[in-house]
């Protein structure tokens, strides 16, 4: 900077010296010439600790030449308290230390309370003898970049705060798969400390070996254009500890200004427990399906709309109907038609008091009917039904069989008592009026034989009889 102002001065004076008769001495030649620039240009003489600076510098530091008498402590008091210390040291090392350019940047605050940037820089000059004369520098007003800076630090905290506060992991890759950047909830998911990712390449550190070097090449065609990228797929990691972690990814690519790829971004959930979840459920709906499927009872499973949704193998074989066909019926199908009105009279019972048992009649499809016993379910999954069969109807028929082999029983059992009691009943009155008018004196023993055989045979047909009410009870 300080260079171009010399050349500036050295152009201006080569200028003056053919236009203008009047001579100027280099110090008035340099005043001019910085005088034409739109940044602070200032000296400061070590002998006489004078400091000369252009129209600029006031314009910049925000005094009136009236106001500032040229000394170091009165530059110092325009400078922020608490950046006077760093200027202090700045002077001192470039005066104490001269083989380099210092540079600052410090503070300054109006009257009107605002606070201005600055920016500068110091060099050590020398005389034609090698001896220190005096320092020199250029200040530039940098608010407007400061200020920029301190909104993109703010709104980069932000999203800082934002990448730590969310449970997603967030991670940046660069083109080559290095990690750029990954949030808190990332290092909590992986078991990584941010330090020990950063740079390093995504894939070596957290694909399954078996699966790396496929990955690495997709993702290294999507990065050249040579293939599609998925905004969302699952895929496995490896974390720290060695769990293998399920991840749902969404991701956007990252375009530059000259609309090149320069990497990916990409938000990651761990979906492990929901997966194994899925897993768990999948094994425990197989295993009912085999159950369902291979039950020696007969199920069924039915909408609201009574219309039948599944049925086992032993449902059809018992019914007569291919399970293609039972899933193109209704539940009162199976019914003679006289009784659809009853069956949807038991389905409202049995939705208002979702289990019902009982015994139905149902008719096969070459017309067989039959008997069975029915347990059903109401909403064993949320709109369907289930409902499971044993066919009673041997059973049932076995029963009837037994009742008509009974009542013939009882029918015998009472004609034969009756037939039988009445000529007992003669023969009992006869020795009941021979023992009256003393008839068997002379045959007594075979009238006491008849006597004992008559009542033997009276408690016989005694004990039919009861047998036979036992038989109607």
């Amino acid at each position: 900077m300080i260079k171009a102002i010399r050349n500036i001065q050295h152009a201006f004076s080569h200028f003056w010296k053919k236009t203008n008769p009047f001579s100027f001495s280099e110090s008035q030649q340099l005043q001019l010439a910085s005088d034409l620039i739109p940044f602070g240009v200032w000296e400061y003489d070590l002998l006489s600790g004078f400091i000369t600076w252009n129209q600029s510098m006031y314009h910049l530091l925000g005094v009136q030449q009236d106001d500032f008498d040229h000394t170091l402590s009165s530059f110092k008091e325009i400078i922020h308290p608490a950046d006077r210390p760093g200027i202090e040291d700045v002077i001192h090392d470039a005066i104490h230390r001269p083989n380099q350019q210092k540079n600052i940047v410090f503070r300054i605050q109006g009257s009107n309370q605002l606070v201005k940037h600055i920016r500068g820089n110091i060099k050590l000059l020398y005389n034609k003898k090698k001896e220190p004369i005096k320092l020199t520098g250029v200040c530039i007003d940098i608010t407007r970049q400061k200020n920029t800076e301190l909104q993109l630090k703010k709104e980069r905290d932000k999203a800082e705060l934002y990448l730590d506060s969310v449970e997603a992991m967030v991670i940046v890759l660069n083109k080559d798969a290095s990690i750029r950047l990954i949030n808190q909830a990332g290092c909590k998911i992986t078991g990584y400390e941010e330090r020990d990712l950063l740079n390093k390449d995504w894939y070596e550190i957290f694909t399954p070996i078996e699966k790396r070097e496929e990955a690495k090449a997709a993702f290294l065609k999507i990065i050249n254009g040579e293939a599609v990228y998925l905004e969302y797929y699952e895929r496995e990691i490896v974390t720290k500890s060695g769990e293998h972690k399920c991840i749902a990814w969404r991701n956007r690519l990252l375009y530059n200004e000259q609309n090149n790829i320069i990497g990916v971004l990409a938000t990651g959930i761990d979906i492990t427990a929901k997966v194994e979840a899925e897993k768990e459920s999948e094994a425990m709906r197989k295993m009912y399906q085999d159950i369902f499927e291979n039950s020696v009872a007969p199920m069924l499973i039915c909408d609201a709309h009574l219309r039948y949704k599944d049925v086992n193998p032993a449902a059809c074989e018992l019914l007569g109907y291919s399970r293609e066909e039972l899933l193109k019926m209704h539940v009162w199908q199976l019914t003679r038609p006289d009784m659809q009105i009853s069956t949807m009279m038991l389905w409202s019972d049995f939705i208002a008091t979702k289990h019902q048992t009982g015994t139905i009649e149902l008719f096969k499809k070459d017309g067989t009917k039959l008997i069975v016993e029915y347990q059903a379910t109401s909403e064993f999954t949320p709109g369907m039904h289930f409902c499971s069969l044993m066919d009673i109807t041997d059973k049932k028929t076995a029963e009837r069989k037994l009742m008509s082999q009974n009542e013939k029983l009882r029918t015998i059992a009472w004609l034969q008592s009756h037939e039988v009691r009445k000529p007992l009943a003669n023969i009992l009155g006869l020795l009941s009026l021979m023992e009256s008018q003393k008839t068997h004196a002379e045959h007594g023993y075979i009238f006491q034989y008849l006597k004992q055989s008559s009542d033997e045979l009276d408690q016989i047909i005694r004990d039919i009889i009861e047998k036979t009410k036992a038989v109607d009870a």
